[in-house]
């Protein structure tokens, strides 16, 4: 319990960074300023009705470039986050995250072979993610995961359990300056792949996802 407990405090530290990220970009124009430009390319958003993407299991498929073209305030406590400006005109990071705890309870587990529980456990998982974007052309994205088990007759299932700690995506994206003429772009590194209904090549969303090393 005492892991859980610390969880708990990282994430309730997330929290109050968070509260305090509006009044520093208030404070500093230069940073707002970055921000508004760091997306040239992203759709425009009205004051009112600011556009939000849909979330996706793949996280770096998610583009939250519209937010940093609000002319207005954010209308989400983690608004702030998805579009930090790094000093330099479309330079920009966004962060997420997400926790998800679940609890499972089997009968005749495999059949019957093997340990039994018959009080079911517990499954929690916690991953959090930097989207830098280093103008147009360049962008690297970084995700940690961490997933942990407890109460499971016979310990936790290898690989698929529990991972303590580990990088699930690292990868380099290059993008051309004129996306227009030529729409390509080539990822280097461990990144999430999900190809048709996952039978064959998957994330596999179970606590502990699957990366894979590579370029595509």
């Amino acid at each position: 319990m005492g892991l859980l407990s610390r969880l708990l405090a990282t994430l309730a530290a997330a929290l109050a960074v968070s509260a305090a990220i509006p009044a520093l970009a208030q404070s500093d124009p230069s940073i707002a300023q970055s921000s508004q430009a760091a997306n040239d390319d992203g759709p425009q958003v009205s004051a009112g009705n600011p556009s939000r993407p849909d979330y996706q299991l793949d996280h770096s498929e998610e583009d939250w470039s519209s937010l940093c073209r609000q002319a207005t305030g954010h209308n989400d406590l983690w608004d702030p986050l998805k579009c930090v400006g790094l000093g330099r005109q479309l330079w920009y990071v966004s962060f997420g995250g997400e926790l998800r705890g679940s609890y499972e309870l089997y009968r005749n587990y495999n059949w019957g072979s093997g340990p039994q529980d018959g009080n079911g456990y517990y499954l929690n998982r916690l991953i959090g993610h930097a989207d830098f974007h280093l103008g147009r052309p360049v962008r690297i994205f970084a995700e940690l995961q961490s997933g942990l088990e407890f109460g499971r007759n016979g310990g936790p299932r290898p690989a698929i359990d529990e991972d303590k700690l580990d990088v699930s995506q690292l990868f380099l994206e290059l993008k051309p300056l004129d996306r227009e003429r030529v729409a390509i772009a080539v990822r280097i590194g461990r990144q999430d792949l999900n190809y048709g209904d996952g039978s064959l090549v998957s994330v596999r969303d179970l606590d502990v996802r699957r990366p894979f090393d590579g370029t595509r």
